[in-house]
């Protein structure tokens, strides 16, 4: 792989998760068979998480690009850093796909759950739908009931995206299925907040490390330069954190 647009990584993280929570509602229906999609998670998580550390990294080039544009201030050696990192994420995302799913584990694991659902009634299916998207809000409630920390947020991030794509999945084939104990509205509103403070967060993190990295002791004006914009984003990623914290709890409890 010599170049991997933003979007596609976009879309292959997207299917990764659509696929994950598939296999989430299919561990409920299929009970007795969920070492194999266990077997088939770890595998797949692998894939997603090497896509995720080269998504990470193009969001925050563009990221870049607006604050240049918006301070009218230039990040030449972030840029060139963060470029580099994002050629290092793609020869490793080329590499590992190749040995994260054999053809005939993944063949074999498909069919039998295709066999199993197959063999499923639609009450049984109705149900063990709706009984999976209630445990997964009322993990979501219980977490945003506490004082939330980063992790925390992660967390409920991770089980409203599972939500929202296992609700899509049922509605696919079941139109009329309904889930009231959280709307699609407040859904999308937490997905997009913690969104927001999750790339804030990464950008802090990723200009923490370049900065770690860099030697600007000679130069004290470049070092000011950097130093005023780490400040300035982390003060973006406290206003982002307090604005997820809000709408998390408001939505969710």
């Amino acid at each position: 792989m010599v170049h991997a647009d933003k979007e596609v990584v976009h879309e292959l993280r997207l299917s990764i998760k659509k696929l994950r929570a598939f296999h989430k509602l299919a561990e409920e229906l299929c009970p007795a068979e969920v070492d194999e999609l266990i077997h088939i998670n770890k595998r797949v998580r692998r894939l997603f998480r090497l896509a995720g550390q080269l998504r990470d990294t193009q969001v925050q080039i563009h990221m870049l690009v607006s604050v240049q544009d918006n301070a009218g201030i230039d990040y030449p050696e972030l840029n060139k850093w963060l470029m580099k990192r994002e050629k290092k994420r793609i020869l490793r995302f080329g590499r590992k796909p190749l040995h994260v799913l054999t053809h005939a584990t993944a063949d074999a694991t498909l069919h039998k759950i295709g066999d199993w659902l197959a063999l499923a009634s639609d009450e049984a299916i109705l149900k063990g739908g709706g009984k999976v998207l209630a445990a997964l809000n009322a993990k979501a409630m219980k977490l945003s009931a506490a004082k939330m920390n980063e992790q925390d947020l992660h967390l409920i991030r991770t089980i409203i995206k599972q939500i929202k794509y296992i609700l899509n999945i049922m509605h696919h084939s079941y139109p009329d299925f309904r889930f009231s104990d959280v709307s699609v509205d407040s859904l999308h509103k937490i997905e997009t907040s913690v969104g927001n403070w999750h790339d804030n967060l990464v950008r802090v993190e990723l200009l923490d490390k370049f900065m770690g990295k860099s030697d600007y002791e000679a130069d004290s004006q470049l070092l000011d330069k950097y130093q005023k914009l780490f400040k300035s984003c982390k003060a973006e990623l406290n206003v982002a954190y307090k604005d997820a914290y809000r709408i998390v709890r408001n939505e969710l409890l």
